[in-house]
């Protein structure tokens, strides 16, 4: 009886309790002191030219090959999400959307149904999230579409390379959105207020005034340019050192007047608004809006992009690189957050300065969280802005002269060119720099010194830097 008790328990007893016997391993060791890995032979997939290793190889590929065409494909009919693209509009829809998609991509309904550009469709095709079906307007029949299919409705090249550029942002993770179509509706966000007949009168009236006056400015200027630099001019003065050239070349004015400020801005905008005929026909014009990721994006109620993107195709002989005229439309057209202007990074101070569809953006939001709070019934809940700390220490303002080689190296307003080049995506930073209105005249150092600028280089770089700082707080206020 203790004998089959002792089996019994042997049994029930799991095998890491089990006392293991080494003596077998330990024999093993005893016989072969010297133990080394043993050598093992060549790869597989390196070819021998023998015709066994050509039937191995075979029979991998044949196993592998039976596996795929025999196993059951497709998805669950909970998660398939149907995606129909309608050949007569060329965008397409989905009737009951669900994903982390919807919150940056098409346009929704009040029905609920999603409608999607064809890009954003491909896309989403692309990698499986949702499944190509092509449908009729007003037919029900229902026809599975491959990847091939869909690539064969390109209508332009334009509209490939458009899809190639959107493609390749989504996949380093930023939120794209054509700036140009709609599908339903058209949302316009914008930096600058929607003019009315107060502002259109008073903006016209300035318009006037500033053309009569820069008139009379440019013309004195070219009368005063056109007889001190005409040849005369050197038999009456000589120049004895560089920076007595520099000097007299710091009198010249600029071509254009690029905007430094908000009110600059705006002003700009509204003279083009009223005049039309300045326009510049192009085929070149802003994209695509671009913003980086953000979990509470509104495609409803967007921020301004941080971005705007042009497409360029090197390739199309009907295409060439933008001349001075087009960049500067180019520039005009821009509408994102403009990080050049003092509190750009303050998400507050682009609310109350960004308008959805001539509404201040800053009011919808409150409206919504109105809205949201009375039906949830939620009482108000009163929190207090935290509290400045008065000893902190300010930041370390930069010198003057760093900061005038910022200014010149970044510029004020940019876009992204997206260059395609034989299907190979890449971007340049257009930037625009206003090289006229900064001091850059200096002194060479003697020698022996390390460069820097003079006095009066510094002097007057300050001067200007605290009125344009003035002039921002004056506007914010």
């Amino acid at each position: 009886m203790s004998t089959a008790t002792n089996q019994d328990t042997d049994l029930n007893l799991d095998e890491d309790e089990v006392i293991q016997d080494w003596s077998d391993i330990s024999k093993i060791q005893n016989d072969n002191p010297i133990l080394s890995i043993p050598k093992r032979g060549e790869k597989d997939y390196e070819p021998d030219g023998t015709d066994i290793q050509e039937l191995l190889l075979y029979r991998a590929k044949k196993a592998m090959f039976d596996t795929l065409e025999n196993s059951v494909r497709g998805s669950t009919s909970k998660s398939q999400v149907k995606g129909y693209y309608i050949p007569d509009k060329h965008i397409a829809m989905v009737p009951y959307a669900k994903g982390n998609f919807v919150q940056s991509m098409g346009e929704t309904d009040k029905d609920g149904t999603l409608w999607l550009h064809f890009f954003e469709f491909l896309y989403l095709a692309e990698r499986g999230t949702i499944t190509p079906f092509w449908k009729a307007y007003g037919n029900n029949v229902e026809l599975p579409l491959s990847i091939e299919d869909l690539y064969s409705y390109f209508k332009t090249q334009k509209e490939m390379d458009n899809f190639s550029i959107y493609a390749h942002l989504k996949r380093l993770g930023f939120i794209v959105r054509s700036s140009d179509q709609y599908i339903i509706t058209k949302n316009n966000t914008s930096f600058y207020p929607p003019m009315n007949f107060k502002s259109y009168t008073i903006g016209s009236m300035r318009n006037i005034i500033n053309r009569i006056s820069s008139t009379f400015t440019y013309t004195g200027i070219s009368l005063f340019n056109g007889i001190i630099f005409s040849q005369w001019h050197f038999y009456l003065r000589r120049y004895r050192s560089s920076p007595d050239i520099y000097e007299s070349l710091n009198k010249l004015i600029s071509y254009h007047k690029i905007p430094h400020s908000i009110t600059d801005l705006r002003h700009e905008y509204s003279s083009l608004k009223r005049s039309t005929s300045n326009s510049t026909p192009t085929s070149l014009h802003i994209t695509f809006n671009i913003w980086k990721p953000n979990p509470t994006f509104k495609k409803k109620y967007p921020e301004l992009p941080d971005y705007q993107v042009v497409t360029y195709n090197k390739n199309m002989t009907n295409q060439s690189f933008p001349t001075f005229n087009e960049l500067e439309a180019l520039f005009r057209s821009l509408d994102y957050k403009f990080n050049f202007i003092e509190h750009s990074s303050n998400t507050d101070f682009w609310n109350k300065n960004t308008y959805n569809n001539g509404v201040l953006r800053e009011d919808i939001l409150n409206d919504l969280t109105n809205n949201a709070r009375n039906k949830n019934k939620q009482p108000k809940i009163v929190t207090k802005k935290p509290t400045e700390n008065k000893n902190k220490k300010p930041g370390k303002e930069l010198p003057p002269h760093i900061q005038q080689l910022k200014r010149l190296k970044n510029g004020y307003r940019s876009f992204l060119l997206a260059i395609m080049d034989n299907g190979i995506v890449s971007f340049a930073k257009i930037s625009e720099a206003d090289f006229g209105s900064e001091n850059v005249w200096y002194v060479p150092p003697p020698k022996g010194t390390i460069g820097r600028p003079n006095k009066n280089w510094r002097k007057t770089n300050k001067s200007k830097d605290n009125h344009r700082k003035e002039k921002e707080q004056s506007e914010i206020k």
